[in-house]
């Protein structure tokens, strides 16, 4: 007769390790079900940064056309010097440029170099932003990229003229009283050459 108590031992392990297994089970497909919510929700805050940035920039370049003149009927021309020239011009870095005419700054530098040419319409943006003054177009970007500004010039400090003007006098002052004083010197020195002069002749 088989061992009662060694018989139940075993039926609680076997019974155990098929818990144990469905156990595992469970955890596994609760963990591939966190990964892929996971990744879902990733992807979601990647569209809901594009969209907020999207919807920042379209307004900057809607100011853009709204704040420059009305165009004449002529087709915008662009070229990469154009570009270049006048951004330099304006202290614009790539990223303020970009912000402006609503795109990114990568499009911007490849823009520049000529690698890629912008659409009808971002050349039309660029064309009426460029007939804004250097003011208004600091006071775009003011508005709407501030921390893209360009950092003020340190003024160069250059002295007074008036002060230039006192110091003048004064060095003029100084030189005529020390000439009476040089041409002392130089009597005396002439006058005991000569007294010098006959004792040399006499030894």
């Amino acid at each position: 007769m088989p061992d009662f108590k060694s018989t139940f031992q075993d039926e609680v392990r076997r019974l155990a390790r098929k818990e144990l297994k469905a156990f595992e089970a469970k955890i596994n497909e609760q963990k591939k079900t966190i990964s892929a919510l996971t990744k879902r929700v990733n992807e979601l805050e990647k569209k809901q940064a594009a969209a907020v940035k999207s919807a920042a920039v379209k307004p900057a370049a809607e100011a853009v056309q709204a704040a420059a003149p009305a165009a004449d009927g002529r087709k915008a021309r662009f070229s990469p010097k154009s570009l270049v020239k006048f951004r330099k011009k304006c202290s614009l870095s790539q990223k303020a440029l970009a912000i402006l005419l609503g795109v990114t700054p990568f499009t911007v530098s490849h823009w520049e170099i000529g690698k890629n040419r912008p659409r009808t319409n971002q050349i039309e943006a660029f064309s009426a932003l460029a007939k804004l003054g250097k003011r208004k177009v600091l006071a775009l970007v003011a508005e709407k990229a501030p921390e893209e500004l360009p950092a003020p010039k340190k003024a160069v400090k250059k002295a007074p003229k008036a002060l230039k003007k006192a110091k003048a006098p004064k060095k003029a002052a100084e030189k005529k009283a020390s000439a009476p004083a040089k041409r002392g010197r130089k009597a005396k020195a002439d006058k005991a050459a000569k007294a010098a002069a006959p004792a040399e002749k006499k030894a």
